[in-house]
């Protein structure tokens, strides 16, 4: 509890000078052309049509709970709601402001009450995948960057802290052998998305 709270301390400490708001500021668009807001809950959905949907979780190898990030199979199924939370003191999101990324609510069974919800980059057989995890995860943050000036395109990346050449990698779609769409980081192939208002069905 102690290390988390110290690293996201540090987080802020690190990027508010570097990402201060300016006038200059690129913010992330959504799909109304609207500024994401810190905190707010978006669909992420993708550009490309025909291959997957929204973003959603699924039990991969020998999960019981649904703990791995994936791509609906469905283009018409827009996944769960995600939240994007800065630790920067501002109203909305820019490109390239340090980013935690959680699910919003979402049903699971009974033995899977309590799992986490927030994503982690983790690296298990040489494969770097998103997950829902609180063990053996790479410390670093999730950055939005724009794809397309003319429209609202954008791609996520990962900058792990430890990074050498503080490079951030793309999050990209690997297909398994069960046919899963797992984001993964993907080097120069991004899943490029757009970002829509998360509205509630019972709203």
């Amino acid at each position: 509890m102690k290390s988390t709270i110290f690293f996201a301390l540090f987080l802020v400490c690190a990027f508010t000078i570097s990402y201060l708001p300016s006038a200059t500021a690129q913010f992330v668009l959504d799909t109304d052309d609207d500024p994401l807001q810190n905190g707010g809950t978006y669909y992420m959905l993708p550009v490309m049509r025909g291959k997957g949907g929204g973003i959603e979780v699924d039990s991969t190898g020998k999960e019981i709970c649904p703990l791995t990030v994936v791509q609906s199979p469905n283009e018409l199924d827009k996944g769960i709601g995600l939240v994007f939370t800065s630790p920067l003191h501002a109203l909305f999101i820019a490109e390239g402001y340090p980013l935690s990324i959680k699910f919003g609510s979402f049903a699971v069974i009974t033995l899977c009450a309590g799992m986490p919800t927030e994503w982690a980059i983790v690296e298990r057989e040489g494969l770097q995948a998103v997950k829902l995890a609180a063990r053996d995860t790479v410390d670093g943050w999730f950055n939005i960057e724009r794809v397309s000036r003319e429209y609202n395109d954008y791609k996520l990346v990962f900058c792990p802290q430890q990074a050498e050449d503080n490079k951030c990698e793309d999050i990209g779609i690997q297909i398994d052998d069960d046919g899963i769409r797992r984001l993964v980081l993907s080097k120069n192939k991004p899943l490029v998305v757009q970002f829509q208002k998360f509205r509630s069905s019972t709203a």
